[in-house]
């Protein structure tokens, strides 16, 4: 079994934050009705009997501040469902990573690299006898397609449906690509074979990627990639121990 070395995501930081931006927003929301109905009455009342309209124009600012929150916490619900799908993928690929790969490879899994003023954030990162593997995952939907050099692709959701332009990932991973060969190169280490991929979790999800040469799978398919890389070299304990403690410092 391989060897879990990091476990928290930035998708779960990212729900508890949008969870807990929603509930003070709820109850923000009850004050503000509140608020603003006692302020709309009121301020009716008082111009109808002389004319005042200061508390009513404060009853209307309140209900834009009710009406504001309302539509934030529907915004927050709709990224939650997107985030807990994605945190969902994320967990399945890193319990098939853990079942599937000997106890020679170490998963790091939604780790931070800074190299000066450069970060990336990976899904998924693999040391191995035969290399680093580099794993971006996406929970999208439809059909895609474009070129692997494009900056967009085009994703079709629904059959009928007009494509919407989405950021290519494979461009993606060549910024991971550049960040973490800064930090080899910082740290004065040589490891050259960095393998990255980028596996689409829904089965439903179809591509037709132009010029392709890095490796689009799904998380079966990958995993049989890791296992059958054949390398140009094999590193040793000693080379893998001193990278895994480089990340585990960057963790």
């Amino acid at each position: 079994m391989a060897r879990i070395l990091t476990e928290e995501s930035s998708l779960t930081r990212k729900r508890q934050q949008l969870l807990s931006e929603t509930e003070t927003l709820r109850n923000l929301l009850r004050w503000e009705a509140g608020m603003a109905i006692a302020l709309l009455v009121a301020g009716a009342v008082l111009y109808f009997y002389n004319g005042t309209s200061m508390l009513f124009g404060l009853g209307i600012a309140a209900a834009v501040f009710f009406l504001a929150h309302y539509l934030r916490i529907q915004q927050n619900s709709r990224e939650e469902r997107i985030v807990q799908a994605g945190l969902k993928g994320e967990v399945e690929v890193t319990r098939k990573l853990a079942q599937s790969l000997d106890n020679s490879h170490y998963v790091f899994n939604d780790l931070l690299i800074k190299v000066g003023r450069k970060s990336a954030q990976l899904d998924h990162l693999i040391v191995s006898p035969r290399g680093i593997f580099t794993i971006e995952t996406k929970n999208w939907r439809g059909h895609l397609e474009g070129d692997e050099s494009d900056d967009r692709w085009q994703q079709t959701k629904e059959a009928g449906q007009p494509p919407i332009l989405i950021s290519n990932p494979i461009r993606q991973t060549q910024r991971h690509l550049d960040v973490l060969r800064a930090a080899f190169e910082r740290a004065e280490m040589d490891w050259p074979d960095i393998v990255r991929m980028v596996v689409f979790l829904s089965p439903k999800t179809t591509f037709t990627i132009h010029n392709r040469t890095v490796p689009v799978l799904r998380p079966d398919e990958a995993i049989a990639y890791i296992r059958s890389y054949a390398s140009p070299r094999t590193y040793t304990e000693q080379e893998i121990d001193a990278v895994v403690k480089l990340f585990m410092e960057m963790a």
